[in-house]
């Protein structure tokens, strides 16, 4: 025998027929003639090598073999149904391709979009993670720049971190950077809370975000507007990504001067303590960044709706959790 499958409508006609345990009644369900399912049959048979129906006075009944391999025949129809029903739920849906910074995505993205979804079925969105560049602010690298303007073309949306001023594309600010110290409660105490300063004495938390596009580390920065000194050799562990800095801190390994909107969840769960205001006003936001050509997209216009609408609870949190008024007491 071959080693390769029948005839796929030789087996249907064969199941059915099966079923039935008659020509007629399968020749009906198949929209076919009588000879139609017994030609099916036949040319099954010679396939196989071996009789599937017996003929008797009585009518059909299946051979022993026939018998033996129609359970698992049925179940292969049924699965073929079931992958068929699962592909037709994309046959209409619009594709949305997001393109978003590692941390961003699984600290503050991925956790919300599902919300999204729920009222839109109508659309298949993938999400894309990869490093991203900051905007003009930060750095003058011109390759950085040109990175944006490739991306645009590439995905549907850009989330990214940067300034905005992005000639020929459409930029829409969702969430400005602040920073802050967040520890785990176990390395949090009244000393501290009464002397900042001592913050620097801790093993420190590097999110190296700003390093890396060319700027000040956001240590230097959120000692800078708080008016504290950061010593000079204020090292500890560096993290290319935020989320691993802000797990790090979560795990008590020390305190990392880093984005609160990216901690929110381990800030309400009490994971994280935020006993600082954090440094604001540092010129770069999270923007949501859309070729000119696509911007008038409806979902694209949705999705970017949604996205303001999650990052304006994401302050609201914040606003109860962080302190606000004198940065350092």
């Amino acid at each position: 025998m071959p080693n390769y499958l029948p005839p796929l409508n030789a087996l249907r006609t064969f199941e059915s027929a099966a079923r039935h345990l008659s020509f007629r009644q399968a020749a009906e369900e198949l929209n076919v003639t009588p000879a139609a399912v017994s030609h099916q049959v036949h040319v099954l048979e010679e396939f196989l090598g071996i009789e599937l129906f017996e003929r008797t006075r009585k009518g059909l009944t299946l051979t022993p073999a026939a018998r033996a391999c129609l359970p698992k025949l049925r179940e292969s129809f049924e699965a073929m149904r079931e992958s068929m029903l699962q592909l037709s739920h994309y046959r209409d849906k619009e594709t949305l391709t997001i393109s978003s910074p590692p941390s961003f995505a699984n600290r503050w993205l991925m956790p919300r979009l599902p919300r999204f979804l729920v009222h839109r079925p109508d659309l298949d969105v993938h999400l894309i993670s990869r490093m991203h560049g900051f905007g003009h602010s930060w750095t003058s690298s011109e390759s950085e720049r040109d990175s944006v303007y490739q991306w645009a073309e590439e995905v549907d949306v850009v989330m990214m971190l940067g300034d905005g001023r992005y000639p020929g594309l459409e930029a829409a600010a969702v969430m400005p950077l602040s920073v802050t110290p967040m520890l785990s409660p176990a390395l949090c105490s009244a000393d501290l809370l009464a002397e900042p300063q001592r913050l620097f004495g801790l093993p420190l938390l590097h999110d190296d975000r700003g390093l890396l596009h060319g700027g000040e580390s956001f240590w230097r920065r959120w000692a800078d507007s708080c008016g504290l000194t950061l010593p000079p050799d204020a090292d500890g562990r560096h993290f290319s990504h935020a989320m691993f800095a802000i797990e790090a801190a979560s795990d008590g390994l020390g305190v990392v001067a880093s984005s609160p909107a990216l901690a929110l969840a381990a800030l309400e769960s009490g994971r994280l303590l935020a006993p600082f205001a954090p440094a604001e006003a540092l010129g770069v936001a999270y923007h949501a960044v859309v070729a000119e050509r696509a911007a008038g997209r409806e979902s694209i216009r949705a999705f970017l709706d949604w996205v303001r609408r999650e990052a304006d609870l994401t302050a609201q949190a914040l606003g109860a959790l962080l302190p606000i008024g004198p940065r350092i007491p």
